[in-house]
């Protein structure tokens, strides 16, 4: 009997042990939160997160700065003519 609780405990240290499922839980105001990312891809989400916020913010300027070129060019333009 202590042969085979030996062989057992043997071939469950010689076994792969599964990796935790959960590498973050939060509990707050909203509930418990479980996010089963490492921390390495959490940061390199909050990285892409950041990006497409910036891009977001660069093309919104570059749709304000193109409005403003319109607006400043019909300035220019005299007024139509009425027949």
């Amino acid at each position: 009997m202590k042969s085979l609780f030996t062989a057992g405990l043997v071939v469950a240290g010689l076994l792969p042990t599964a990796p935790a499922l959960a590498q973050s839980i939060d509990i707050g105001p909203g509930g418990v939160r479980i996010d089963p990312r490492s921390s390495r891809e959490r940061e390199y989400d909050a990285i892409r997160r950041e990006e497409r916020r910036e891009e977001f913010r660069e093309e919104r300027r570059d749709a304000i700065r193109r409005e403003e070129r319109r607006r400043g060019l019909e300035d220019d333009l005299p007024p139509p003519r009425r027949y």
